[in-house]
């Protein structure tokens, strides 16, 4: 990342500098160094983020509008500045694939998802959710793997995935999963209660997770349910007939 290299420059130039300049000795330089590391980290910073919070804060906005292309288009306009922040066209990817998703832009979709961060689990449980629906379930269970053990507290992601393993007749496997799960979580009831549904041999249901469970597309709504919201919680549905 250009942002950690020009800090470690900074750092350089001035603990190496100055020794050769006879301003201060040789053994003075790593803590002056790291000093100036810090201090030039702060500074590029706080630079980057008053040029980036800005340009969140409009896509933001375009998402409450339902403008969705026009967020799209401002999310990968952002993605130059990938090579500034670490970690950030892993997340920048992870919006705007599950945008491309709820857009009914499948194939976009799944390629953007594909980069999407492991630290953004919405994003990695809905593409082991496309993976798993195209058939591909070996690649689906190995995304759930990693992101489960990034995100070791995202109940949905590890409830889908036992009941993945479920689904696939791997029963055991899936009640060892959320039996683990419940140790880390012990407070979450939906957890507990599909636990318990696997150890009696009997179906798990995830109608507690809601929409956020629906929205995957891997069960239908109950009609009861009406008219479900498709679009991630905190986004509005896209206007009809907009890809």
């Amino acid at each position: 990342m250009y942002s950690v290299l020009l800090a470690f420059s900074v750092a350089l130039l001035v603990g190496a500098g100055g020794c050769l300049l006879d301003i201060w000795r040789w053994y003075w330089a790593i803590p002056i160094g790291f000093v100036a590391l810090v201090v030039a980290w702060i500074l590029i910073a706080r630079r980057l983020g008053a040029r980036l919070q800005p340009a969140m804060g409009r896509v933001q906005k375009q998402l409450e509008a339902g403008h969705w292309e026009t967020a799209m288009q401002s999310l990968e306009d952002l993605l130059p500045y990938g090579r500034w922040i670490p970690m950030l066209r892993g997340q920048l990817l992870a919006q705007m694939g599950i945008l491309a998703w709820h857009g009914n832009k499948k194939d976009k979709a799944l390629q953007l998802l594909e980069g999407s961060s492991v630290r953004v689990p919405e994003a990695r449980l809905l593409l082991a959710c496309i993976l798993w629906k195209n058939g591909d379930t070996a690649r689906a269970f190995a995304v759930l793997q990693v992101a489960g053990a990034v995100n070791k507290k995202h109940a949905l992601l590890h409830n889908t995935w036992a009941w993945m393993l479920h689904k696939s007749e791997r029963s055991d496997e899936a009640q060892a999963l959320l039996a683990a799960y419940c140790k880390r979580d012990p407070g979450n009831a939906p957890s507990r209660d599909n636990l318990l549904r696997l150890q009696n041999r009997t179906r798990m249901s995830m109608q507690a997770f809601d929409v956020q469970w629906y929205s995957l597309g891997l069960e239908q709504p109950p009609q009861t349910m009406g008219q479900m919201r498709r679009a991630p919680k905190g986004f509005r549905e896209p206007p009809k007939g907009r890809g």
